[in-house]
């Protein structure tokens, strides 16, 4: 049986940030020489929380569109809130917050969601 697209997502996100030389802060995805980049652009090489998320959706999907919704539903889901907007929102704050806590605060994150999907 296959995983649920929400947790296979989150998965995949989790993998993007888990090493902290792919983790970003201050913008959704940065190519391997630190330059601003769409995280579906295929030199992107470090990824905010939000961007690890809309990268693994589209990895997924396939389609703009569809990645986008993919994403939508799995912030809520990690972050426990019935919009998108929100969710992100306060997924990029924490992601932006104090470096030397904020990557462990989006990995118990993605970590408590894992264990809900």
């Amino acid at each position: 049986m296959s995983k649920p697209l929400v947790q296979q997502v989150t998965e995949r996100a989790r993998g993007l940030v888990a090493d902290p030389r792919s983790w970003t802060q201050y913008a959704i995805a940065r190519t391997g020489n630190n330059r601003h980049c769409e995280p579906t652009d295929a030199k992107a090489a470090r990824f905010c929380a939000y961007g690890a998320i809309l990268r693994a959706a589209y990895d997924i999907a396939g389609t703009d569109d569809q990645a986008q919704r993919l994403a939508d539903q799995t912030a809520m889901v990690i972050m426990d809130r019935d919009s998108p907007y929100t969710a992100f929102e306060e997924l990029i704050a924490i992601n932006d917050g104090h470096r030397g806590s904020a990557r462990k605060a989006v990995l118990d994150l993605l970590d408590k969601a894992l264990v809900k999907v």
